[in-house]
This record gives C-alpha cells, sequence and structure tokens, in this order.
C-alpha cells in the first residue's frame, strides 16, 4: 500500500471500530437510561421519551451499517480496489447522522451527549479522508459539509413532526365548537413528516454525490430537488412549531439553509466554482 492507501486503511478501520463497537456500546448504556431520564426530567421536553424509544435504535443501525461499511472500505483499501474511498464516504455519512442526533435530547435533559463519540471521529475522518486520502478541493468539502449539515437538519424537523404529532393529537374535545388551532397543527406535522425525512435522504445522496461524482450534473439537479423538498416542508413545520410555542423556532434553520442551496446550483458558474472534481479526476 502507498501513503494514501495506508491512511484510508488506517481511517476505515478506525471508523468501523467507533460505528460498531462504539454504536453497540453507546446504545447499550443509554437506550433505557435515556427512556428514564425522559420520563421523570420534568425539565425535558414532553414527549421526547417516545421519540427515543421509537427512533434511538434506528439511529444505532445507521452507526452500525456505517460501521460495517467502513470495514468493507478498510478491506478495499487493503486490496487497492477502486470502491473504497465510496464506501468510506457512504458510511462516514451515516454516521455523522447516526452520532447528531442523539446529543441533543441528552443536552436538554443535561446528561453528558455520549454519542458525540461517535458524531466527532467521523467528523475528523470527514475533513482527512477527504481531503488527505482523495484530495478534494477544500472549497468542495466545506460546501459538501453544508449540504451534510441540511441533511442532519432535515431529518431533524422529521424528528420534530413526530414529536409534534405526540403533543398535540386529534381528540373529540378539541372540534366543537370551534376547532383548537392548537390540535389542528397535528395535520400539518403527520403530512410533512415523511417529506422531510426525504429531503434528508435527498441531501445525505448529494452530499456523497458531491465527494465523489461532482462532475456529473445530476448531482446538482439533486441538490436542487432535495433543495425544493427542504423548503417546501421546512417551513411549514417551523411556522406551526412557532405558533404551538408562542416563539422563534430553531426549526427554521434546515428551510432557510434549503432555500439557500435552492440558489446556489441555480447558478451554474458559481456551482461550477465551489463544485469541482480532484485534479486529474476531472
Amino acid at each position: 500500500m502507498d501513503n494514501n492507501q495506508r491512511l484510508g486503511f488506517l481511517l476505515s478501520f478506525f471508523g468501523a471500530v467507533v460505528g460498531i463497537v462504539g454504536g453497540l456500546g453507546l446504545f447499550i448504556f443509554t437506550y433505557e437510561p435515556y427512556i428514564l431520564e425522559e420520563m421523570t426530567n420534568l425539565a425535558a421536553e414532553s414527549g421526547c421519551e417516545v421519540i427515543i424509544k421509537d427512533f434511538l435504535p434506528y439511529i444505532f443501525d445507521l452507526s452500525f451499517i456505517g460501521g460495517i461499511l467502513f470495514a468493507l472500505s478498510a478491506y478495499g483499501f487493503y486490496t487497492d480496489e477502486e470502491w473504497s474511498v465510496s464506501f468510506a464516504v457512504v458510511g462516514n455519512t451515516l454516521c455523522l447522522l447516526a452520532g447528531f442526533w442523539p446529543t441533543i435530547p441528552a443536552m436538554q435533559m443535561g446528561l453528558i451527549p455520549l454519542w458525540g463519540l461517535i458524531f466527532l471521529p467521523n467528523l475528523f475522518i470527514f475533513f482527512v479522508l477527504n481531503r488527505y486520502v482523495e484530495k478534494v478541493p477544500w472549497i468542495t468539502i466545506l460546501f459538501a459539509l453544508i449540504t451534510g449539515i441540511a441533511y442532519v437538519m432535515c431529518f431533524l424537523n422529521g424528528i420534530a413532526s413526530t414529536n409534534r404529532m405526540y403533543l398535540y393529537p386529534p381528540s373529540p374535545e378539541a372540534y366543537p365548537p370551534i376547532p383548537d388551532p392548537l390540535v389542528t397543527l397535528h395535520s400539518v406535522f403527520k403530512a410533512l413528516q415523511r417529506v422531510n425525512w426525504i429531503a434528508a435522504t435527498g441531501f445525505g445522496v448529494v452530499t456523497i454525490g458531491i465527494l465523489r461524482r461532482p462532475e456529473k450534473d445530476l448531482v446538482r439537479i439533486l441538490t436542487i430537488g432535495a433543495a425544493l423538498l427542504g423548503v417546501v416542508a421546512g417551513y411549514p413545520v417551523a411556522m406551526a412549531s412557532s405558533l404551538s410555542f408562542n416563539k422563534f423556532s430553531m426549526f427554521f434553520m434546515a428551510p432557510i439553509l434549503a432555500t439557500v442551496l435552492l440558489l446556489i446550483p441555480l447558478w451554474p458558474t458559481l456551482w461550477k466554482r465551489l463544485v469541482k472534481a480532484p485534479k486529474g479526476k476531472a
């Protein structure tokens, strides 16, 4: 192996250990304690224990699958396969989401955000793998980081929609004679929950595409599509959340970022300045 392959192998092996062993250990040590803490902590947001119960297992799945992809990537680097970097980038994208979301309920409860032990190593892998193994230009790495943030934020808006559905379920008492406006927001959250997750998936694919196939115009078109989904699904959820709590909602972050990411690919010259292939691979 040359130096690039050796570095790629070490990063992928490290990512596999973090995703598989770290993810399993963190799930075992945080799943039930988080649920119990949410149920007994008066400062915790109502309904979050249901979110943790339902979604933390899926988050572990992402970490575990990401770790397996890292393991395959390590094998690919060892045997000098062309697909090794692609497997590592996909595994890294999954693990970044898996490491970020669980830190939010932990911090809300005043607990140590242990799942950052998945997120921070993968953030390190993100920069080192793409810059020093694959030689992706810094401007493209930073732009991919922004689309990656949109990927996480849109996922969080889907989680937020689920949480709000639990908080404001429909009930017969809410409707006669005048519907309770807070309860009718249930329909907004129900309608857009899945669309936000589709937008998140789109931005995840875009992030991978920018890093692996920046020369393909399809990546630009997918960015427009993901951004449109993020805009049309994000703003109503954010506005409904603001109305339900009578204050500015942090859920505006996803649609605002999606709006910016919608404008950039519509300007092809700017897109080409931001999304560049490594030298010699254009």
